[in-house]
């Protein structure tokens, strides 16, 4: 080989053999297809999402203004979220349903995302300082090539990071928020290219991030944008980037406060107020106790992204000052150090770290020496195969009682459920599961060389492993986390003893559980002030007995929560004077 370039990769032709698009496409559809399509609200951050959107649907516009359930203040989020469930749930409602309309919600942020993600990648990968080495006689990859192949592993090792599964299960800020951070990435490098475009992106992306969670968000995010301008090379003027983005991110954060004031003045003030405070508890440090807490989860829900990371560091460590390495560099570093002063919700604030970790872990890869390069197929092929296994064996346990252990394990997450899955389900758990076997026996006897076959085993893993687990045990998910018969039961209650007109009091009621009774029930729960016949409380299993009094109210009914919970509401009547 012969090469001007310190460039650690070593990247064939044939090593960057195209992976086809529609295959490619497939994985994606068949990733984000268990979470798309849900008819049921599982989940706080679900509940809250769906209560905040529905109570949009159903409003005014202060509702669509100001995040509330039912004129219950939500501080701690923006409307972003809220403002495209609402309208998936108007355009599609009338015909999936609202709670399958809503959950479409995660196709967009999930294009989103990957689309970013891969574009970003792409960009870097094809500048002139991110080439492989050339070889003496050729036969290197093309400039074309290279940089499609590193975009392509950097979207399968985003695929099959482990934690990603949990964003898209719930649709809440969290998702909003992965989603803005990669629009946030994308526009940094686009500006190297397109300063403008780039720029205005990058300003989109930081101020959106106000208006998907708290001021907080955006802040740490205008903060790692700062620092990756800074320590990339000037091929663009900096300061014009800066001046673009900060400007742009300030009007975008400005519009929905400014709407707020001007429609809804009465109530944007106190509401803006516990907004503000909440966003200073984004920069409250994380107390000792969470430290192994953190490094545990961020361990395995950035797996198996961070080693390569680490590896992309060590091994371009001659090119840390180069765009393809100081831009993801930059950014993910900001993104570990939020993390450490965000007591309020750390885990909402790591997976800000995935575009950034995932680039970084591309271009880790991409230079993996050859005796090196099979490890990750071999933990993919190994640990998802037993993993599918141990889950065929646990729903064989479950329907048919055999190893009782595992059997009464499952049983007891949801004891109303009948064990067993629906035959379309079954078709779909064993057709993934082939499908599997097929994507290893492909690796184990056709040996491809292809660079991103570690990577394609490790997406078509965890895909396979997330759609067998959502089809076999999506009843035990629904009966252990479902609100349905909770809300059934206060609602048959209330309609029985209530009259037209008639409002209910929330008395310690959480977010979520204001969503799942008015959502599901379309409980008439009564606004700030206003004096209701009803009142609906949470208890434990220590409070009061079903039929006391209670100062001026008399219980109605005592209803248990979800299965394994400690609690129980209480629907109440006032007593009349």
């Amino acid at each position: 080989m012969l090469s001007e370039r310190s460039s650690p990769a070593v990247v064939s032709a044939a090593a960057a053999h195209k992976l086809p698009r529609y295959a490619l496409l497939a994985l994606l559809i068949c990733f984000i297809s268990p979470f798309l399509l849900s008819p049921q609200l599982l989940g706080s951050k679900n509940l809250t999402s769906f209560g905040i959107a529905w109570t949009m649907v159903n409003g005014s516009l202060s509702d669509w203004l100001i995040p509330n359930i039912t004129g219950q203040f939500i501080y701690d989020t923006g409307p972003l979220t809220s403002w495209v469930s609402s309208l998936c749930i108007l355009t599609f409602g009338q015909i999936i349903g609202p709670v399958r309309a809503f959950h479409l919600t995660t196709g967009l942020w999930f294009a989103i995302i990957t689309a970013c993600i891969w574009y970003s990648t792409y960009l870097l990968a094809r500048r002139d300082e991110a080439q492989p080495v050339s070889f003496a006689f050729g036969g290197e990859a093309a400039r074309k090539d290279y940089g499609r192949v590193v975009a392509d592993i950097t979207l399968l090792i985003t695929i099959g990071t482990y934690g990603l599964l949990e964003p898209f299960h719930e649709i809440s800020p969290t998702t909003t928020l992965l989603a803005v951070a990669s629009i946030c990435f994308f526009g940094i490098v686009l500006s190297l290219e397109d300063l403008k475009r780039g720029s205005l992106l990058a300003g989109l992306g930081v101020g959106l991030g106000a208006l998907t969670t708290t001021l907080g968000a955006s802040i740490w995010l205008a903060f790692a944008t700062w620092i990756a301008f800074i320590f990339t090379p000037d091929y663009t003027s900096r300061s014009k980037r800066v001046l673009i983005t900060f400007v742009s991110a300030l009007i975008v954060t400005c519009i929905w406060p400014a709407l707020v004031f001007v429609f809804v003045p009465d109530q944007a003030s106190v509401w803006f107020t516990n907004w503000l405070h909440s966003s200073t508890k984004e920069f409250s440090l994380l107390s000792i106790n969470q430290y192994p807490w953190l490094l545990k989860n961020m361990a395995w829900i950035t797996f198996p992204a961070w080693p390569f990371a680490i590896w992309a560091v060590f091994a371009w460590r001659g090119s840390l000052k180069c765009a393809p390495i100081s831009v993801p560099l930059s950014f993910l570093s900001i993104s570990l150090f939020s993390i450490l002063f965000t007591g309020l919700e750390p885990r909402t604030t790591m997976y800000c770290l995935v575009p950034s970790l995932a680039v970084l872990a591309g271009f880790g890869l991409i230079s993996v020496k050859k005796s090196k390069e099979n490890i990750l197929d071999l933990f993919s092929g190994i640990v998802l195969t037993i993993g599918l296994s141990v889950v065929w064996i646990d729903d064989f346990a479950w329907t048919t009682g055999y190893f009782a252990q595992m059997a009464y394990s499952l049983r007891r997450l949801a004891p109303a459920v009948t064990p067993g899955t629906s035959y379309l389900l079954l078709a779909i758990a064993a057709a993934a599961t082939l499908s599997w076997l097929a994507v290893v026996g492909w690796r184990l006897f056709k040996h491809p060389v292809v660079a991103w076959r570690g990577t394609w085993l490790s997406a078509c893993g965890l895909t396979a492993s997330a759609i067998v687990v959502c089809s076999l045990f999506l009843p035990i998910f629904n009966g252990a986390r479902t609100m349905e018969y909770t809300v059934a039961a206060i609602k048959t209650t209330f309609d029985a003893n209530s009259k037209p007109g008639d409002c209910i009091k929330a008395i310690d009621l959480s977010s979520s559980d204001r969503a799942a009774f008015y959502a599901l029930a379309n409980l008439p729960f009564g606004k700030p002030g206003q004096q209701c016949t009803f009142a609906l409380k949470t208890i434990d299993f220590g409070g009061s007995p079903a039929g006391a009094v209670t100062d001026k109210w008399e219980v109605l009914t005592n209803v248990p929560g979800r299965p394994r919970s400690d609690e129980r509401y209480q629907l109440l009547k006032r007593l009349p004077f």
